[in-house]
């Protein structure tokens, strides 16, 4: 008896093939770390109202303390004791807020832009840390990142607040370089200093929250980030990312080649 192939059964099987594969494909390393990222940040949007009812309710309780300390002096010791408990009790729990919520700040808007963000970013950090900050970035540069994805702008904006939180905790720095740099493939951030350098080792002892964090953003984007230091002669930290995965695909074209057509690839 010849053997008889079930037409419906063989496209079954394809289907099933196909999708195995396309589902191969779509596993890919920066596919997940993507995918964490978007978990966390709408974690952070969940957290801010916490934030705002938690923490908040705390500091407002610190400055009414404060406010009623400065408006009457207490009486004796035992007044002054109860107000210095107080102060002590609202500033722990403040604190205690604080840790549960480390690193979960909801970002600020980037509705302006990466670039206009950056720099607004920039000005309040030098006047809040007292160093020399200077923006650099080409006319041509600003024009394509304006066509940023959203992952892109977050990731870059928060790769260049965490280096630059990294200098003024760490660096004793007293100037500090930010810049934007577009290529023919990819897009540059770079942040240099000329503070003290990494210490040995003090790249492995870096958390959750720090290099690896940014390096993380880095790959979740095809890209990648290098550290550069001589202890004594500043740090420079650059994120480079390919401009086929961070700028939206023009309607009906996908991947690389399609920007050629655009002039980003060489």
């Amino acid at each position: 008896m010849p053997f008889l192939v079930d037409p419906a059964a063989q496209a079954a099987r394809r289907r099933v093939s196909i999708d195995d594969a396309l589902h191969t494909r779509a596993t890919t390393p920066q596919t997940v770390a993507r995918k964490i990222d978007a978990a966390r940040e709408a974690e952070r949007t969940r957290l801010a109202q916490e934030m705002h009812d938690g923490l908040g309710a705390h500091l407002t309780a610190l400055q009414l303390v404060v406010a009623r300390l400065a408006t009457r002096a207490p009486a004796d010791a035992a007044e002054w004791q109860s107000f210095c408990s107080q102060i002590q009790n609202v500033a722990n729990a403040a604190q205690d807020a604080a840790d549960e919520l480390v690193g979960r700040n909801r970002p600020p808007a980037l509705d302006a832009g990466l670039v206009n963000s950056l720099r607004v970013w920039l000005r309040g950090f030098g006047e809040q840390s007292g160093l020399t900050c200077i923006w650099r970035c080409d006319d041509v540069t600003r024009e394509r990142v304006a066509s940023l994805t959203p992952d892109a702008m977050l990731a870059l904006y928060r790769i260049a607040q965490e280096a630059l939180t990294n200098v003024a905790r760490h660096a004793r720095a007293t100037r500090v370089v930010v810049a934007l740099d577009g290529s023919h493939r990819s897009l540059k951030l770079t942040i240099s200093d000329d503070g003290c350098g990494l210490a040995r080792g003090s790249r492995r002892k870096q958390g959750h929250f720090g290099l690896v964090g940014m390096r993380e953003r880095c790959t979740a984007l095809g890209g990648t980030l290098r550290i550069g230091s001589v202890q004594g002669s500043g740090t420079l930290v650059s994120a480079r990312l390919p401009w086929h995965q961070i700028l939206p695909a023009p309607t009906g074209q996908h991947g690389p080649e399609s920007l050629a057509l655009h002039g980003y690839a060489s």
